[in-house]
């Protein structure tokens, strides 16, 4: 039986998973729509980045005793249907693409941070996640400079 501690920080770790399997599933789909060669290298190499993570989080789940079966979440499967159904009355739709996953990043990445600061995560987990952090951190920065000059662009 997993102890009550265990319990806490086995729920963050699969909310986090969690999301970053829907970010994993949103670039997958992303890389097949967009018509960009670099773009689709792009949202390959993200999709990896985001796969890791959750692979190390599921690592830490087992670790725990806990079950490492992750479920898309509600929260992604409305903003992955809402993000399609912007991009397909969109008139840009590589930029409408970017918008939306860097919408995802925010979410990895707020979820991370919130993670790191929780008292329930323990010491060795939290640093695991912290070196995690660093990773959906720079992937995030590069979305953002992505949208950016997409914006500008325009």
């Amino acid at each position: 039986m997993i102890d009550m501690s265990l319990r806490k920080e086995n729920k963050i770790l699969n909310h986090l998973a969690d999301l970053n399997k829907d970010a994993c599933e949103f670039y997958e789909e992303a890389r097949d729509e967009v018509k960009s060669p670099k773009l689709k290298q792009t949202f390959g190499d993200l999709e990896s980045l985001h796969r890791d993570v959750m692979t190390n989080l599921q690592s830490i789940l087992v670790r725990n005793g806990g079950d490492a079966d992750i479920d898309e979440t509600l929260r992604g499967q409305i903003a992955q249907m809402w993000g399609e159904l912007k991009a397909k009355v969109s008139n840009d739709f590589d930029a409408t693409i970017v918008a939306e996953l860097e919408e995802a990043e925010d979410r990895c990445l707020h979820a991370m941070q919130d993670a790191v600061k929780d008292t329930d995560i323990s010491e060795p987990t939290r640093t695991r996640l912290q070196k995690d952090l660093q990773s959906l951190q720079r992937s995030h920065d590069y979305m953002k400079s992505l949208q950016d000059i997409m914006k500008s662009a325009a």
